[in-house]
């Protein structure tokens, strides 16, 4: 993947260049002082516009490991006359954003020396809020509990009605049956999760029997009453790209409140990732007063199918945060897999890091397996190495939810 970052005041249109004497097609528009970020490999070129123009002001090439990739007509070389003069026409606000690109630029570097690594984020960039189960080696178990245990009988439709109690009535303590118990697995009140090491660069966890097949079902009996619009890939930075066929499925967006078993996957996902289920919600005044947004870190589940040729190329999760933010990111992701037996239609991460093999990395779906994988490092850098691919499937079809959480809180 490139990042591309404007250090202009102008605004600009990135385009990936077909090198072969054709106009180039455009990916993006960058705003002043702005990144945007595609997916790309190694030798491809792009090449920024202006909005007004077709003269190329900037070229890139793609070279590993390079992933970078800046653009700062201010800051002429060997001339710190002229380079101050293009400082000063900034208002105050331009030049602020501007140093901050600017001392990004030369932490990255010194990052780089010392990690290996690209930096991603703009600099500074606090560590993660929320917790962050490790991952130190291949094959490494963690366990979790939850009282929200299995639902194994589906309840009557008119008990599976939308939510629609107050925030604080929807607060369980632990002593506390969870709702509609009865339809639950018999003489159980915890159920054990355990989370097995797959890849620790990025941190990738298995999760078996994370949803029971009655849950899987209904879902998928959810889906049938549902519209399924064609994927785009999300809005991985403060601008817009336009949709390049990378994604080919098809999805729609289950609200928490869909119905009691929808929540109580919210629920068992929220002391799966060991962060209070509050937070994957809307919350009152009095419940995390700490936090600077009442709403949930969370957005709503994504059901998604993939038919028949379908796939989602490798990408990202994480976005390229603004300047002007306190750079909320997707920080981890949760896959549910809702059926089985397709050929093909993997969970690939291509670019993780082990000794023993330089093919990626497949997980199998399975129905009620769910897969976790962190989009941020301990240090608050986006993980470059979580970039991932919903591989095509050949036969059959594919039925999986996402569930993204962000750090330190959603869409600001």
């Amino acid at each position: 993947a490139g990042k591309f970052v404007n250090m202009s005041p102008d605004n600009l249109r990135l385009y990936w260049d077909p090198d072969n004497g054709r106009p180039g097609s455009i990916i993006a528009y960058n705003t002043p002082f702005q990144a945007t970020g595609t997916a790309t490999f190694p030798t491809h070129k792009f090449y920024f516009t202006p909005m007004d123009s077709d003269e190329v002001v900037a070229r890139f090439t793609v070279t590993p490991p390079q992933s970078v990739y800046y653009y700062d007509p201010l800051d002429v070389p060997n001339n710190p006359e002229q380079t101050r003069r293009n400082l000063d026409a900034l208002s105050e606000g331009e030049l602020e954003k501007y140093m901050i690109l600017k001392k990004t630029k030369d932490f990255a570097e010194k990052y780089f020396e010392f990690t290996g690594r690209q930096y991603l984020a703009n600099y500074p960039r606090k560590q993660p809020s929320h917790f962050m189960w490790s991952a130190d080696y291949l094959g490494q178990m963690h366990w979790a509990t939850t009282k929200e245990t299995h639902f194994v009988e589906l309840p009557s439709d008119d008990e599976l009605q939308p939510i629609r109690a107050s925030p604080k009535e929807r607060v369980l303590k632990e002593d506390e049956p969870r709702f509609l118990q009865q339809y639950r697995t018999k003489d159980q009140d915890i159920l054990n999760m355990t989370l097995k090491v797959t890849s620790y660069a990025p941190r990738v966890f298995e999760i078996d029997n994370f949803l029971s097949e009655v849950e899987a079902q209904h879902i998928l009996k959810l889906a049938t009453g549902m519209d399924l619009s064609l994927s785009t890939t999300s809005g991985h930075s403060s601008t817009h790209s336009r949709d390049t066929g990378t994604r080919t499925s098809r999805n729609t967006w289950v609200p928490r409140e869909k119905t009691a078993i929808v929540d109580a996957i919210y629920r068992r996902a929220a002391d799966l990732i060991q962060i209070d289920e509050a937070l994957l919600r809307h919350r009152d005044a009095g419940t995390h007063p700490d936090r600077s947004s009442r709403s949930s870190i969370a957005e709503t589940l994504q059901l998604v199918h993939y038919e028949n040729g379908q796939q989602y190329t490798a990408h990202h999760d994480f976005g390229y945060p603004s300047v002007d933010d306190d750079q909320s990111a997707r920080y981890l992701t949760l896959l549910l897999y809702l059926n089985e037996g397709m050929v093909g239609g993997q969970t690939s991460f291509p670019r993780w890091v082990n000794a023993e093999t330089g093919k990626a990395l497949t997980v199998e779906p399975k129905i009620g397996k769910a897969v976790l994988f962190y989009s941020q490092l301990p240090d608050g850098n986006m993980d470059d190495l979580s970039q991932h691919a919903a591989l095509p499937v050949t036969y059959g079809e594919k039925w999986l939810m996402n569930l993204w959480v962000w750090d330190p809180v959603y869409g600001k």
